[in-house]
């Protein structure tokens, strides 16, 4: 039997980003382009990894690190746009079956047909059937916040090793084990999103200490935008170690680097800018590849999520690494990137011409990170003891294509100059071209603290700034505004609500597996509220007046 004839009542659809439509992707094909029967593997692949940490919770002596770097990494590759290969994903399935076995678990082992011929058993419209809209909503937010750390922690991993995230890994696996019963209340499933970000939160600190080990400590760099003559690789993601191997290999090749989207953070530290092959920054977000990449004239390397499938005219230089996988795509394994390299030789690279031709601009700044800000703290309470510094907000997150992300451009725009923007993730392409913000007495008003792990440095700048003042971070002027898209946005969320951080402004919709009453109990215990995209300075007028 075919595998699209198995497929019924919605039973593949799928609803854990910002862009899913009524009820949820997939019937046919997502937003994200990926199939229903991708989907159906990755509720596979999900439904494996509850089995497996229900039975690493009974069996937890017994349990090995592979099987929770397994854990992680399976998760990690259901995320949001980064495995749209049928193939790679199954392989996780099948080695996550092996390792049941291992424990103890028969039973579970299916092909990608049976996958999808049982979802309709513990697919997405079999759980909403089940525990109802609200609380399969809520049993969704946690396993996209699990998902969303295990990005972060799939990047710890590579940098040190499962050690400094082990305490992390298991709660989320508890996490994930709770999700086994069928009787958890909305209290009890509200208490495991805050336990998932609090997990984030130390795998998010674990990867900050990380990065500054092997990359030494970031701070402030300016980085070009415009083409530099010579051959060039670009590459985007989020995994600075991949970075930092392409660099090693690019430097004696006369092969020039620049990053794209989230990876614009790596020129803020000092082990990557030694490297005369990182050269600039090339494009925005990642929701513009498909127009930028046909123009850039050499391959492209995805490390981690955020790949679009890709168009005809530049999908034979694409290459992929890490968890990400696109059919037809190559994919090149630890580290060894001579394919990508070679594919850059024989590509045009920018010509003299190109240089000559390309518009002027100004360098983005770049390295915000919390040692970088906090050098500067005496300055930051002098201008706010003065008077000179009014309110700091945050506005960043994830980006996407749907209507009403204009909301934070508008909104940066339109703060007043004795104010400073903090900012970061992929949603920094949205502000960082505005205008020039300029400065206050040498404090650079817009500060890009990094890559959305990277909220972290805004959480310690925040704490930072309680302490001197003796204000409780809530009672600071500091208003949130965070745009959301994937997992990964969910599990900071998750973060900053575990830290009690109130009054935050998520937009550009709210995410669609919390139904109103899910919304209207983060409204009461978080005073959680979306950000009003036809109103941006009306939200402002509100924030400077102390209502966040």
């Amino acid at each position: 039997m075919e595998i699209e004839k198995l497929l019924d009542n919605n039973a593949s659809a799928c609803y854990q980003c910002e862009q899913a439509r009524g009820p949820g992707c997939n019937t046919f094909k997502g937003v994200c382009s990926k199939s229903p029967e991708t989907t159906a593997i990755q509720d596979h692949i999900t439904w494996l990894c509850m089995q497996l940490a229900a039975a690493a919770v009974q069996n937890r002596a017994k349990v090995t690190d592979e099987q929770l770097v397994l854990f992680n990494r399976a998760m990690f590759t259901t995320l949001t746009n980064v495995n749209f290969d049928d193939d790679a994903l199954m392989r996780y399935a099948e080695d996550l079956t092996a390792e049941l076995t291992t424990l103890g678990v028969s039973g579970v082992n299916k092909s990608a047909a049976e996958a999808v011929a049982t979802l309709k058993d513990y697919g997405l419209a079999h759980r909403i059937h089940k525990f109802g809209e609200t609380v399969a909503g809520l049993r969704e937010t946690v396993v996209y916040g699990i998902r969303g750390a295990a990005a972060y922690a799939d990047h710890a991993f590579v940098l040190e090793g499962l050690d400094p995230v082990r305490k992390e890994t298991w709660m989320n696996v508890e996490a994930m084990a709770e999700l086994n019963k069928d009787d958890l209340s909305v209290d009890a499933l509200l208490g495991l999103t805050l336990k998932v970000g609090e997990a984030n939160f130390g795998i998010m600190a674990a990867l900050d200490k990380a990065h500054n080990a092997a990359l030494g400590q970031p701070s402030f760099a300016p980085v070009n935008t415009r083409p530099v003559e010579g051959k060039c690789i670009l590459i985007t993601g989020h995994d600075m170690d991949d970075l930092h191997k392409l660099l090693e290999q690019c430097e004696a090749r006369g092969v020039n680097v620049f990053t794209h989207g989230e990876m614009i953070p790596a020129h803020a530290y000092p082990v990557l800018r030694k490297y005369k092959c990182l050269v600039g920054n090339y494009g925005t977000s990642w929701r513009n590849q498909r127009k930028e990449f046909p123009l850039f004239p050499g391959p492209v390397l995805f490390t981690t999520n955020c790949i679009m499938p890709p168009r005809e005219d530049y999908k034979h230089r694409v290459f992929t690494t890490g968890r990400v996988g696109f059919p037809g795509l190559t994919h090149v394994a630890n580290g060894e990137f001579e394919p990508v390299i070679a594919a850059a030789l024989e590509a045009p690279g920018y010509t003299k011409a190109d240089v000559e031709a390309a518009n002027a601009e100004s360098p983005l700044l770049v390295g915000a990170m919390h040692a970088e800000v906090l050098s500067h703290a005496g300055k930051v309470l002098e201008l706010i003891g003065a008077g000179k510094l009014r309110h700091i907000f945050f506005i960043g997150g994830c980006d996407g294509s749907t209507p009403g992300r204009n909301y934070f451009s508008d909104l940066a725009e339109a703060i007043p100059d004795d104010c400073l923007i903090l900012t970061g993730a992929c949603g920094r392409f949205r502000i960082n071209r505005v205008k020039d913000y300029g400065d206050i007495e040498g404090i650079p008003r817009l500060l890009d603290v990094g890559q959305c792990n990277d909220v972290f440095s805004a959480i310690k700048i925040a704490v930072a700034l309680s302490e001197a003042t003796g204000l409780a971070v809530n009672d600071l002027p500091l208003s949130l505004c965070v745009s959301w898209f994937e997992q990964k946005a969910v599990a900071v969320l998750l973060t900053l609500l575990h830290l009690g951080i109130r009054n935050i402004r998520l937009g550009p919709s709210l995410p669609r597996f919390l139904t109103p009453d899910a919304l209207a109990v983060l409204a009461d215990k978080f005073a959680l509220k979306p950000t009003n995209n036809k109103d941006a300075k009306g939200d402002l007028a509100d924030m400077l007046a102390g209502e966040h």
